[in-house]
């Protein structure tokens, strides 16, 4: 019998988003600093950090930047998890051991889960891979690639969960963590009612 996984929100865009996530037995949100629709500024990730349930961790989503970046950031919010999806090699993550360190691999094939071994953090999110996103894809891998590598490795399983899947996902991979965002937005911003049919479908399990 397998537990189920925490849940993660990520890509809150309002602070409204907050209260919103708040009323869900969420365990972690995403606040992106990376180039992207998402993108959120120092404030308004404060604005949200402030209006969140204390028991929610706040992670920082980050591509190409620097180290420096990324602590000002951590330190201005008040980051729980610092979350890398770019070409950061082992060095760069070591400079965030004060907090929860998540390296993103893009599956592509069985290869990509080897690039793992490089790294000494504490997580890995897996997303599909896609040539032109380091994330945020939106759409599912072969999920069979990770269900070996989430029993050696902290897993956190992200592109394209939904409520329509995330059962299937649960059952191969046997993630700690699953990563949604835009299953559960409506023209790109977080719904409550996307959210609760998501989590109406792991009770459901």
């Amino acid at each position: 019998m397998h537990t189920k996984p925490l849940i993660k929100i990520c890509g809150l865009r309002r602070s409204e988003d907050a209260y919103i996530v708040n009323d869900f037995p969420v365990s972690f949100i995403g606040l992106v600093f990376a180039k992207s629709k998402r993108q959120v500024d120092i404030k308004t990730a404060t604005e949200i950090k402030k209006r969140l349930r204390p028991d929610i961790k706040t992670v920082g989503v980050f591509t190409e930047t620097t180290p420096e970046n990324v602590r000002e950031i951590a330190d201005a919010v008040g980051l729980d998890v610092v979350q890398l999806h770019s070409d950061e090699d082992n060095e760069f993550c070591q400079k965030f051991r004060d907090l929860t360190v998540w390296k993103s691999i893009n599956v592509k094939d069985g290869n990509a889960l080897e690039k793992a071994a490089e790294y000494d953090v504490d997580g890995y999110l897996l997303d599909a891979y896609d040539k032109k996103l380091w994330g945020g894809t939106g759409r599912p891998f072969n999920w069979k690639l990770a269900a070996d590598f989430a029993k050696k490795y902290y897993t956190i399983l992200a592109g394209g969960i939904s409520a329509e899947n995330i059962n299937d996902a649960i059952e191969v991979v046997h993630p700690p963590v699953v990563d949604l965002s835009s299953s559960v937005e409506t023209d790109g911003f977080k719904d409550r009612r996307k959210i609760e049919e998501l989590f109406n479908a792991l009770e459901r399990k």
